[in-house]
């Protein structure tokens, strides 16, 4: 038999202003609300196991102990999490005659919601308005949306799943504008489809942050009960089946909530930088989660102690590139953000090149994986790109904000503060204090400027010239003249993807891949979405979308259960 052993982990991180870093074992991360109470530890046991026979119990898994609860409340269905998918369930929960109770650790709407600029739609009134979406020559509707993305996720994700998830899109739309939100309308990423319906941001900085604010005041309207600064710690399971949740306030108290339907909706585990690690394939040492800091695993961990399976890709993130250390905060809508993800050259620890630098532009999630696999990275440009930038704009569209013919105005005053930033006159310089050996730079810099040479009058679509990796001609910029810029880039990453196993009902499953009656997990907390990454190139914003889908569609299905 073999020995369960608490309290190890392979890999121990320090989080610290708002990067994920390999550092000192037991640091504590960074995060909202109380931290968790670690029960006692166990006596040893004097017969010590073979190695072989040892099954490591992962620190990130653990759920605090609780006390008695000293309230109790009752619901139709309790929800945890009052983001994307959180609010869109209670929402949808009061359409349908059920009384939904909220339970969120932030102390209003909003989430990692707020980060979203548009989602995925299909066969909207939208893209109806314009004769169909066309891509590529041929019509892009739901079948065709389905089968593109399944292939691209080697058919990981379940058919049905997306045919209930694709199918539900153009009546979210409506329904959410139904309920307060304004969309601008329908663009595209790159050179993907035109299927990203971006919110209007009114007054505010965010369009997501905007979307929630509107999304909130609408959950208030509708006298949604809702319980702030509040955790949700477990999952509680009778007879097989689900019976409520006990929570955990900001102050220490338990709260017992009775309710046959939990909808699991926290967001997923980007903040908890030793579950990410562990989970997933990451070796890039720096690594940086944009948007809300407090996305910790809740609804995972709740869903694990209740018997539920993680679907396939439990470590799928949604990786976005090249952040510059120092320079992003939560926030990256920002011209240093799309400074520092523009096709210059990218170099990882060896001085050496590692993708075409203009895959971000069409496929952020792929360019994203490709940071995650280097050790460390670097962006490298001169000073005139940065003259470029601040007086036309950047060279490509950083999604609905960095746009080409305006101007990056602050980009240099927040990159020069950066002390992972290296100004210099010579390549010699700036590498050495990267910590880079400067003849491997130079020789990679030489060979990059060949090409540039090369595509001289070439056509700006020829991808013939860059021999190693194919980037297209017009972004062959030559690193010739200093000073030079050299900075040490983060690879960002806007949330995590992988989690929960459900079926096509949003019902959590065990691992007899039955299901747990009762029990509905949705957004990033839900797994089987996804392959190895994200499908921006074909589905832009299709996490937003499943945000609000799964809530949507998890609470259809509990109706149905609470009236059996």
């Amino acid at each position: 038999m073999k020995e369960t052993i608490p309290g190890l982990s392979r890999r121990s991180f320090l989080a610290g202003a708002g990067i994920l870093t390999a550092g000192l074992a037991g640091a504590t991360l960074t995060g909202c609300g109380p931290q968790a109470k670690q029960g006692e530890d166990k006596a040893p046991n004097t017969s010590e196991p073979a190695a072989s026979d040892v099954v490591v119990e992962e620190n990130y898994w653990s759920i605090p102990e609780l006390g008695e609860p000293t309230e109790t409340l009752t619901a139709d269905i309790c929800i945890v999490g009052a983001g994307g998918t959180g609010t869109a369930a209670a929402i949808q929960a009061v359409d349908l005659g059920l009384k939904p109770l909220v339970i969120e650790r932030l102390a209003g709407y909003g989430g990692s919601f707020i980060g979203t600029e548009g989602m995925t739609g299909l066969e909207t009134h939208f893209t109806e308005a314009e004769g169909g979406t066309i891509w590529n020559g041929e019509k892009y509707g739901v079948k065709e949306a389905m089968h593109t993305c399944l292939n691209y996720h080697h058919w990981i994700p379940q058919h049905k799943l997306y045919e209930n998830f694709f199918g539900q899109m153009a009546e979210t739309i409506e329904w959410l504008e139904g309920h307060g939100i304004v969309f601008e309308g329908n663009i595209s990423i790159g050179a993907g489809p035109k299927v990203w319906h971006v919110y209007n941001k009114g007054d505010n900085a965010s369009p997501g942050g905007y979307f929630m604010q509107c999304f909130g005041a609408e959950a208030e309207k509708l006298g949604i009960e809702a319980r702030f600064d509040t955790f949700g710690r477990k999952i509680i399971i009778e007879n097989g089946k689900v019976a409520g949740l006990l929570a955990e306030t900001a102050k220490g108290e338990v709260i017992k909530v009775e309710a046959p339907v939990v909808i699991v909706g926290t967001g997923g585990y980007a903040n908890n930088a030793e579950m990410l690690y562990g989970v997933s394939e990451t070796r890039n040492e720096n690594i940086q989660a944009l948007g809300m800091d407090c996305r910790q695993g809740d609804g995972l961990k709740m869903a694990k102690n209740a018997g539920a399976e993680f679907a396939e890709g439990l470590g799928t993130v949604m990786w976005c590139g090249p952040v510059p250390i120092g320079a992003i905060t939560a926030t990256w809508t920002t011209d240093a953000y799309s400074a520092g993800v523009q096709p210059t050259l990218w170099l990882n620890e060896k001085g050496e090149r590692y993708c075409k630098e203009d895959l971000w532009l069409d496929d952020f999630a792929g360019a994203g994986i490709c940071v995650r696999n280097q050790q460390k990275t670097f962006v490298l440009f001169t000073e005139q790109d940065m003259l470029t930038w601040e007086k036309t704009g950047p060279y490509g569209q950083v999604f609905s904000f960095g746009t080409p013919g305006t101007p990056l105005a602050e980009a240099r005053a927040v990159l020069e503060k950066c002390e992972a930033c290296h100004i210099g006159a010579t390549l010699d310089e700036v590498a050495k204090a990267a910590g880079l050996d400067a003849s491997a730079v130079k020789a990679t810099v030489d060979r990059y400027n060949g090409y540039c040479d090369a595509a001289a009058g070439a056509d700006d679509e020829d991808v013939s010239i860059d021999a190693e990796f194919g980037k297209r001609a017009k972004y062959l910029h030559k690193v010739a003249e200093g000073p030079f810029w050299l900075c040490e880039v983060a690879d960002g990453f806007y949330t995590t993807c992988g989690g929960i196993k459900v079926n096509e009902k949003i019902q959590v499953l065990d691992t007899k891949d039955e299901v747990i009656p009762g029990l509905y997990a949705g957004g990033s907390d839900a797994g089987g979405l996804y392959g190895d990454s994200y499908d921006v190139k074909y589905a832009p914003g299709s996490q937003a979308a499943w945000a609000v889908n799964s809530g949507r569609l998890a609470v259809k299905d509990a109706q149905k259960y609470l009236k059996a």
